[in-house]
């Protein structure tokens, strides 16, 4: 029996594949912009940094004389200070308490506020809202014998900012009237960060909408 032949490949085909092969691998290692799509850049994640308080109506809210903390975004206090908070709390009125500066005095006192503190480092993030009502009339005095340091954005109507400085800590107090209620809201930035009048105000303005969104 004669043996079973196989087939040959053409030596012409031969030279066409390896040609092939060749244009093909040459393709794969190219440098060109063209051999494939470029890599993308993974989206960068959006920061949200608060309401200026000039964009908020704070002349048409009103405020209850009441707790409010639990309403108060945590973001926006890790925003004003920067980082976490490194504590935080908050009183009710009747309480006894120690106020936070010599602002608003040293000594453990029964308070007749709803107020809340948050710390880290230096820096303080704190709010409270005085129980008694407050008129339009007595609100003028306060703002007249307070601090008109700054005079815009408005907090409440009427109102006052003031901006202090010591020892390189800088310190906003926003002051005004919601409804009857007379709220205030401060930023004590710690020595070496950064202090703006707009970063207080994002502050105040979590505040302010907090404090009315009950």
């Amino acid at each position: 029996m004669s043996p079973v032949r196989r087939p040959r490949v053409a030596r012409a085909t031969l030279a066409v594949v390896a040609t092939l092969l060749i244009a093909l691998l040459g393709a794969g290692c190219s440098g060109s912009a063209d051999s494939g799509p470029e890599p993308t850049a993974a989206p960068s994640e959006a920061v949200d940094e608060g309401t200026p308080l000039a964009d908020v109506d704070t002349t048409s809210l009103v405020v209850a004389r009441a707790p409010f903390c639990d309403a108060v975004d945590p973001a926006a206090v890790a925003r004003a200070l920067g980082e976490e908070p490194a504590e935080g709390s908050a009183y009710r009125s009747g309480q006894r308490i120690q106020l936070s500066d010599g602002t608003r005095g040293g000594a453990a006192d029964v308070v007749h506020e709803f107020g809340c503190r948050w710390t880290a480092g230096d820096g303080v993030a704190e709010a409270w809202v005085f129980v008694p009502p407050i008129t339009r009339e007595r609100a003028a005095d306060l703002v007249r014998t307070g601090c008109r340091g700054v005079q815009d954005p408005a907090f409440g109507e009427p109102s006052t900012i003031c901006r202090t400085q010591a020892d390189g800590v800088t310190t906003y107090t926003f002051r005004g009237l919601f409804g009857d209620a007379w709220l205030t809201c401060r930023l004590v930035v710690g020595a070496g960060q950064e202090e703006t009048l707009d970063r207080a105000g994002r502050w105040c303005a979590a505040v302010a909408t907090g404090a009315s969104a009950g």
